[in-house]
């Protein structure tokens, strides 16, 4: 005959002592071994409150049912007995319904062990480290039922210690409590897990490590489980994110500044080249530096160059002072450069002179054309360089002066030093710091900004409104310069002064195609500056345009469309040409 079992028949059979209270700590249920251990019958204890029946007990059930916790390994007296005491809340739908109090005898070495004061401050210790860490703790038994958490691990995932200890964290887990966990995949690995976990709740970012705890047969007795908050880090990272694109910003914002800067020094530079040439040149300016040397042809602009380094640098409150080396023979160069005293040589003033290195003291001494100083003033130009000091022509006292060097060429100084025409230790000495500004054939986003400029300035001193269309303006791009800026200034200067339309496009389309106006041959055989007449070259130039614009049109309007200028234009130019 089957029997059924009930619930106190099973709790009665239980070797230890248990009993349990419910949510107001009123005495429900007592087995058989706890009327034993406390000498009382269940009679004389269900029914009562523990503060009245068993007062001993009282602090750690209460605190078990207020803080909704297992309260584990709580060491108890009762009588001469020594007892361990674990209390562990009962919930039924998430709410604390009651306590269940199991209590276990101690042998005498864990009596004396537990009695000892080291114990004592150990456990202590312990409870305080866990309640004081800012890493949230889990305490998992090998079952993963949740044993105990700390109150760091409560405010980073959102919840209360009451609605998880004693719970199962797959259960946690199917009712959407998390949304992994790494007590499952420690349990699964047997071995220690970390995952990154998101938690929405609280809007957190952790990093959690599970670490399995083993017992004297190696199987899982207990899973611990730290909680690092990353999201501190992640928003750090995040904020270095946006600093560092800010910075990039700044350094934009700063080179623009740069440019703009140097664009009140007319400089022009919408390439990429002359826009880190310009970068580097105005660092150069900012840090003071000197000795340096702007490489690059004829006409690129190596002497505006030289003063926006001066006007930018500390030294723009002083002196800047430009000598062309190649201008003057070598005699005359050299008393320009360092003066001269009275009688110093024939034809000497009286009263002597100052040179351009006393002028430019404490500012800025620009040597144009270094590559044709004659090698004996190089010998003396190193000298100073070195020192700082030099003497006068005829003098016997030095000098000391104060100024930085900007040299500027177009030649090659390596291969003039290579055959013996330029001193090497004075090359080395000049070009500590190198700027080569390239052709303007190499940076042809400059022209259109070179041409607006030159327009406006020369409209301006001429007091003239004249324009260019922007077709016209590529046109000029895709011819290579050979003259450079200087080339460039020539055609706008020239079309704006001598054109007698308001629209420069037949004008400068005609000086880039016959290279005639601003270029004349340069060879043996062409004709010299004396035997140049503007006047009649620019009339030639117009009359063979008319020519080809008639052969190509049949009324003077469509002649006046096809060079761009008006039709009384054409019929009076015709009239004066005989055309």
């Amino acid at each position: 005959m089957n029997t059924a079992i009930n619930e106190k028949q099973i709790v009665n059979c239980i070797g230890s002592a248990v009993f349990a209270t419910d949510s107001q700590a009123v005495i429900t249920h007592v087995n058989c071994q706890s009327e034993k251990k406390l000498g009382m019958s269940a009679e004389d204890l269900i029914g009562r409150r523990i503060a009245d029946a068993l007062p001993l007990f009282k602090a750690v059930i209460m605190e078990s049912l207020q803080s909704g916790r297992s309260l584990l390994n709580q060491p108890l007296e009762v009588g001469e007995e020594h007892l361990i005491m674990h209390v562990t809340p009962i919930y039924y739908e998430q709410q604390v319904v009651g306590a269940v109090c199991n209590l276990q005898e101690l042998d005498a070495c864990e009596v004396s062990v537990m009695q000892s004061d080291s114990y004592r401050e150990l456990n202590r210790q312990l409870k305080t480290i866990i309640a004081a860490s800012s890493d949230g703790i889990w305490v998992c038994d090998g079952e993963g039922n949740v044993v105990s958490i700390n109150s760091a691990s409560e405010a980073l995932n959102g919840i209360k210690s009451r609605d998880i200890i004693g719970k199962n964290i797959i259960h946690l887990l199917e009712n959407k409590s998390f949304d992994q966990s790494v007590t499952t995949k420690v349990l699964e690995s047997g071995k220690q897990e970390t995952i990154v976990q998101n938690i929405k709740k609280t809007n957190r970012i952790l990093l959690c490590t599970g670490t399995p705890a083993r017992d004297e047969n190696g199987n899982i007795a207990m899973i611990v489980v730290n909680e690092r908050d990353l999201t501190e880090l992640e928003t750090l990272r995040n904020r270095f994110k946006e600093n560092k694109k800010l910075t990039e910003k700044f350094k934009e914002e700063l080179s623009e500044f740069t440019l703009r800067e140097l664009v009140h020094n007319t400089i022009i530079a919408d390439s990429n080249i002359m826009k880190q040439i310009l970068q580097k040149s105005l660092k150069l300016a900012h840090i003071g530096a000197s000795n340096i040397l702007i490489l690059g042809a004829s006409g690129t602009g190596k002497g505006l160059l030289a003063k926006s380094i001066h006007k930018n640098s500390n030294r723009r409150d002083n002196p800047f002072v430009e000598i062309n080396c190649a201008a003057l023979p070598e005699n005359l160069l050299e008393a320009e450069l360092f003066g001269y005293e009275k009688g110093a040589f024939t034809g000497a003033a009286n009263t002597g002179k100052v040179g351009l290195f006393e002028l430019a003291q404490g500012g800025t001494l620009f040597l144009d054309e270094i590559g044709d100083m004659p090698l004996n003033l190089q010998t003396k130009l190193l000298k100073y360089l070195d020192d700082k000091k030099f003497r006068r022509l005829g003098g016997t006292k030095s000098i000391h002066v104060d100024c930085a060097t900007i040299s500027a060429t177009n030649r090659n100084l390596q291969d003039r030093v290579k055959s013996n025409e330029f001193r090497e230790d004075l090359y080395y000495r000049l070009s500590s710091f190198t700027l080569e500004i390239p052709s303007l054939r190499d940076r042809r986003e400059d022209i259109p900004g070179l041409v607006r400029f030159y327009l406006k300035k020369y409209n301006q001193k001429y007091g003239r409104s004249t324009h260019i269309r922007s077709r016209t303006v590529k046109s000029l791009q895709s011819y290579d310069f050979p003259g450079n800026i200087r080339e460039l200034k020539n055609i706008i200067e020239n079309g704006v002064v001598l054109s007698e339309e308001s629209k420069l496009d037949a004008f400068l389309l005609a000086s880039i195609e016959t290279n005639e106006l601003v270029h004349p041959p340069e060879d043996e055989h062409s004709a010299s500056p004396q035997q140049l007449d503007l006047h009649a070259t620019l009339e030639q130039l117009e009359k063979q345009l008319l020519i080809k614009a008639r052969a190509h049109c049949t009324t003077t309007r469509e002649m006046a469309a096809h060079l761009n200028i008006s039709q009384p234009s054409v019929v009076r130019k015709c009239k004066k040409y005989g055309l």
